[in-house]
């Protein structure tokens, strides 16, 4: 480059910003990407276990250990993998874990608030209530992180993967306590879907 060139600061910005902002997660947090499929499996076999449950008529607390076994191996393997391969998050982006227990704060305070209506429900209708309204909340969450990667310069399409599982969780979260055949088979309907928008995803966006 001659002396005589002259750069232009604020098109070298823009420049960056859109070879930033074409990355996947795949490209820019490999150990994020596979994730994927490590949660799907993870969700598809602790909505199994809840079915389970739930057709055996088996006590609703067993529902709280088949959803923790899993996911919990399944957040630990991202702990693992992830503690080393990611640098640490910079004090301007939103923290990922941060929003996440912010929605999860949340149900606490509807379960807190439906106590007395839970009360009256019987104890299928009552754990499916439970569950619709976990859905609903990954749901929101599952937006909120869709929209809070754009500070992560992660392309759109990568994103779109989060608006769309999102959208479809808080549509089944609102008829699942409404629809007869989603209250008996509400778990299972969540873990095929789930763990199908999961490998789409993964495939997709490789």
């Amino acid at each position: 480059m001659s002396e005589d060139t002259e750069i232009d600061p604020e098109l070298l910005r823009e420049e960056v910003a859109q070879i930033k902002d074409a990355m996947g997660l795949q490209e820019r947090y490999p150990a994020q990407f596979q994730l994927w499929l490590v949660f799907g499996v993870a969700v598809f076999l602790a909505a199994s276990a809840s079915q389970f449950i739930a057709l055996r008529g088996l006590s609703g607390s067993l529902h709280a250990v088949a959803w923790w076994v899993p996911l919990g191996a399944a957040w630990l393997y991202q702990w693992w993998d992830v503690r080393d391969s990611e640098g640490t998050t910079p004090e301007a982006k939103p923290r990922i874990g941060v929003l996440w227990l912010s929605v999860f704060a949340l149900y606490g305070v509807f379960l807190f608030a439906l106590g007395p209506t839970l009360d009256t429900l019987s104890d299928e209708a009552g754990q499916i209530l439970l569950f619709s309204l976990i859905v609903g909340l990954v749901g929101v969450g599952y937006l909120v992180v869709g929209e809070a990667l754009r500070a992560y310069y992660i392309r759109r399409r990568d994103r779109w993967a989060f608006y769309i599982g999102g959208a479809w969780m808080l549509v089944l979260a609102a008829v699942m306590p409404n629809v007869d055949v989603l209250e008996t088979w509400g778990y299972a309907a969540f873990g095929i879907a789930y763990a199908i928008h999961a490998l789409v995803a993964y495939l997709a966006l490789r």
